[in-house]
């Protein structure tokens, strides 16, 4: 039989050394095991088999792909936009090992999320489908300003099989490497969010600011009748307007919103967004568009989320209106008269027969880009049509 312990002696020898010797002791036997080791010639390191190239086979280049994006479509990011093309395009032909894929472009789009960006989801769907090894982009607030969309396709990447790792060239950082690589991608996603949540909100301030002192230029891009020019004024366009008059008109003679919009389809007329079907509720909001009559109300609609760019209708925030901001189309006391018969209505179910539009021809000009302010012509007018526009244009 064994022989008893005695706790009391156990307990003593125990106490007599402290938690720094319990240290010391262990540090001691890391060292001299390290010291052993080492002189009994070491750990031998052995390297994975070379792979081993069939005979006749040749190596296949990486197949790699790149990321370019600008948010804005403003003249200064022209610049950078095709200078990241020409970049990525040198660099991966410059080398003997590469072959290009394709640079996947995203012009005027955000980053905050990838909903619209769709070359960035062709580049998605190419390396799911197997067709890209490597991807290049400049940074990851070009990849992305929103820390979720970012690392979510990141790992969709990197769950691939084989992975496709995303190489951000600002940063010198891999999407795949050790951990450190993707805690520090992490860390530089979220600042890239708040970046863009810091710009959204001094965008808004700034255009709150122009809108509270009567300077903020509105869109007028599927607004008949209005275009700004390049010194940023607020025009007529002569022959839209004359399609905002007979809406007004026949209105005030009786018609209903639903016949105005078939009278203008029957006639041929293009609607703002150059259908050829006219909706009764286009034709509504036309007829309750202050705009018209010169005054402008500002901030109708807001977005919430710098994110999902959700415009929503403002029940929230301050609207901004001001009298006479323009010059208008219709007559004050024609457009109050309209709003009366708009809010006295249901319509009543009697027929009106509208008059035909004067001109069998209308223009439009462009309202955005680099060619706003200037006319679309139409090859069908014919030459008395082109001279009466020329005329009028001289009148303006």
């Amino acid at each position: 039989m064994a022989k008893k312990l005695d706790p009391q002696e156990i307990e003593q020898s125990r106490r007599k050394k402290t938690r720094a010797d319990n240290r010391e002791e262990r540090k001691e036997r890391i060292h001299d095991g390290i010291r052993k080791n080492r002189e009994s010639g070491g750990v031998i390191v052995i390297p994975p088999p070379p792979v081993v190239q069939a005979q006749g086979q040749t190596t296949r280049k990486m197949r790699v792909a790149a990321y370019v994006r600008v948010s804005t479509q403003e003249e200064q990011q022209v610049g950078s936009f095709e200078m990241q093309i020409v970049y990525f395009k040198s660099k991966i032909e410059s080398n003997p090992d590469w072959e290009l894929v394709k640079i996947y472009q995203d012009y005027g789009v955000s980053g905050t999320s990838t909903n619209k960006r769709q070359g960035f989801k062709d580049m998605i769907d190419d390396a799911k489908a197997g067709k890209i090894d490597l991807i290049l982009t400049k940074g990851i607030n070009r990849f992305g300003r929103n820390t979720v969309d970012i690392l979510n396709n990141l790992r969709t990447l990197n769950a691939l099989a084989p992975p496709v790792p995303v190489r951000f060239e600002s940063e010198g950082l891999s999407s795949i490497g050790d951990g450190s690589n993707n805690l520090l991608i992490a860390v530089l996603s979220a600042l890239a969010e708040l970046e863009s949540q810091q710009k959204s909100e001094a965008i808004k301030n700034g255009i709150r600011w122009r809108m509270a002192e009567g300077i903020y230029q509105f869109s007028v891009i599927n607004t008949l009748g209005y275009y700004w020019d390049h010194f940023g004024r607020l025009l007529i366009e002569p022959t839209e307007a004359k399609i905002v008059e007979y809406i007004y008109e026949s209105c005030l003679e009786g018609a209903t919103p639903a016949e105005i919009a078939a009278a203008l389809t029957e006639q041929g007329i293009k609607s703002p967004k150059g259908k050829d079907f006219w909706r009764a509720a286009t034709i509504r909001g036309i007829l309750r568009n202050e705009k018209y009559c010169g005054d402008a109300l500002m901030q109708k609609t807001c977005t919430i989320d710098f994110r999902e760019h959700k415009s929503v209708k403002n029940t929230m925030l301050n609207k901004y209106f001001k009298e006479e901001h323009h010059t208008a189309i219709i007559k004050k006391s024609d457009w109050q008269k309209v709003q009366q018969i708009l809010d006295e209505k249901p319509l009543s179910g009697k027929s009106t027969r509208l008059h035909a539009m004067p001109k069998r021809f209308t223009v439009t000009r462009s309202k955005d880009k680099y060619f706003r302010g200037y006319i679309i012509l139409d090859p069908r007018w014919t030459a008395s049509e082109r001279r009466e526009l020329l005329k009028e244009l001289k009148n303006l």
